[in-house]
């Protein structure tokens, strides 16, 4: 039976990867499901698409270019380029639609520039898209220094209007909860997936793709048109980028150049993680989507767990990304050694395969019963400082603190410690802190202050339709947020809690400068 399995596995060893990067995403979502009641929440699973629709648009665009042995850095650049652009004309008074193809379009034109310079100038792909990546970010801050806001009906029509799923919402009217919902960019994510599925496996151009990453020399020899699949390769990927762009757009309402920092490197582990080789010739668009869902997941479940910094979702991401090249590597090794070693030998080898794909589901296995503990092992001491009985904001408070004099008011609860913190700002500098047990005061100058109101509205849009109330049940290492702003004769508050993704840039921005100015609110 053991070398049943084997066979089995060496003779469709192509397909391991993606069946590994399914099963991965399928156990990953399983464990949370068993172990966290909101994780059975249908809206949540709904979430793992709608916050992640603009990066399986870009990597699907990311596939072709990595199965032709290329990579493409410029993505991130492309995506916040396509905001800024977006965000400015329509403040200009473009039409919609006008921009949408405007920057769609500027988004294949830089694609098919940075191929150009590969295919006809032999500059490494890594050059010259990182050289595309960065003219994209400077060119954001040559149209505009601050974020600007969205306010315009169709981009609002298009980022707000709920999909509901068929089922579920009658499901969800008998229980009395509201209705589950996809978002239109959820569904543009899927139509460019089963386009790109369609390409890379039904056509003469998808062909092309993987001769090309293959052997790039035997594809000319066969007389493929290596330089003409580049080039269309790159512009799609382009296409693709601006499509994401427009994506993110609709997701957080305004444009900036500071937005998506790392999201090529999100993008190519999608890639990577799906099954793709990094080598080029190998790999699935459909192995891309669970690559994107093992994204999701993992980011949701160290949400779930609370007790881990969301930079464990980097260092999982990166073990993976090794796992998996790895993986790949001895698949590669296998191929060729199987053609040179004798049958007493290759039985030899496939059985360690067969051991190995056993040793991976005792390790999976054992991961089921282990997070369970992570949930709850902080009974040795630290159970306290990490289970909060979470108490309302203090927004009468806040007002108060305002109605006398101050000109920012700022509460923050929960955290490791449990904390209950309110600071009041006030115009002369003075800064005070009350912790319910302590109050502390310290100073700054005026025309800090004066600064920190300006960057707040002036940069980060505090007054504009960006800035609204956000909230979840905050995760053990994570605060929430109250904060209330009153300059030039507006005042305005909103909440906020981290580790999650519907806080909006411009708040994070915000809680970011008043932190530096704060007593120990680091």
């Amino acid at each position: 039976m053991l070398n049943r399995a084997s066979t089995f596995i060496s003779k469709h060893r192509r397909f391991i990867p993606l069946t590994a990067t399914a099963l991965l995403a399928f156990v990953a979502y399983g464990v949370g499901f068993i172990n966290f009641a909101g994780m059975r929440n249908p809206q949540v699973f709904l979430n793992l698409f709608r916050n992640t629709s603009f990066i399986l648009i870009s990597a699907v665009g990311m596939t072709f270019v990595i199965l032709t042995g290329g990579i493409d850095l410029s993505v991130s650049g492309v995506v916040v380029l396509t905001t800024v652009v977006s965000a400015a004309l329509l403040r200009a008074g473009w039409n919609p639609w006008a921009v949408i193809l405007l920057v769609i379009a500027i988004g294949m034109t830089l694609g098919f520039i940075m191929g150009s310079f590969i295919v006809y100038l032999k500059v490494q792909p890594f050059i010259a898209t990182l050289a595309g990546m960065w003219f994209a970010r400077g060119m954001c801050f040559f149209i505009s220094d601050n974020a600007i806001n969205i306010d315009e009906r169709t981009f609002r029509i298009l980022g707000q209007t709920k999909i509901l799923i068929p089922g579920l919402k009658e499901l969800a009217d008998l229980q009395g909860t509201p209705a589950p919902y996809i978002s239109i960019p959820v569904i543009v994510g899927f139509i460019v997936l089963l386009v790109g599925i369609y390409l890379a496996h039904y056509t003469r151009f998808g062909r092309t793709v993987y001769a090309i990453g293959g052997d790039q020399q035997s594809a000319r020899l066969m007389g493929l048109p290596v330089n003409r699949t580049l080039m269309m390769v790159y512009t799609l990927n382009g296409l693709c980028s601006a499509l994401a762009g427009l994506s993110f757009c609709l997701f957080v309402s305004s444009g900036h150049g500071l937005y998506a920092p790392g999201f090529e490197m999100d993008v190519i582990a999608s890639v990577v993680i799906g099954g793709t080789l990094l080598t080029g010739g190998s790999g699935y668009v459909a192995g891309t989507f669970f690559g994107v869902m093992v994204l999701a997941i993992t980011q949701a479940l160290i949400q779930f767990i609370g007790t881990l910094s969301s930079w464990w979702t980097k260092i999982v991401i990166g073990v993976l990304m090794l796992v998996f090249i790895g993986v790949q590597a001895v698949l590669a090794n296998r191929k060729i050694g199987d053609k040179t070693l004798n049958a007493r030998a290759l039985r030899r080898r496939r059985q360690k395969l067969a051991f190995g794909f056993g040793a991976a589901a005792v390790l999976a296995l054992l991961a089921i019963a282990f997070v369970p503990r992570l949930q709850g092992n902080s009974s040795n001491g630290q159970s306290e400082i990490t289970v909060c009985e979470l108490e309302s904001f203090r927004k009468e408070e806040a007002a108060r603190l305002i109605a006398e004099g101050a000109v920012i008011a700022y509460h923050r609860l929960a955290g490791p410690a449990c904390i209950d913190e309110m600071y009041a700002i006030y115009p002369d500098g003075r800064i005070q802190k009350d912790d319910g047990v302590h109050t502390i005061e310290t100073n700054v100058s005026p025309a800090e202050v004066e600064n920190l109101l300006k960057t707040i509205t002036e940069n980060y849009g505090w007054y504009t339709n960006e800035i609204r109330d956000t909230y979840h049940v905050p995760c053990r290492q994570c605060f929430a947020h109250y904060v209330i702003v009153a300059y030039e004769g507006q005042e305005k508050g909103a909440t906020a809690v981290d580790g999650g993704v519907n806080m909006p840039p411009g708040y994070g921005f915000t809680l970011a400068v008043i932190r530096a100015v704060l007593p120990d609110a680091q």
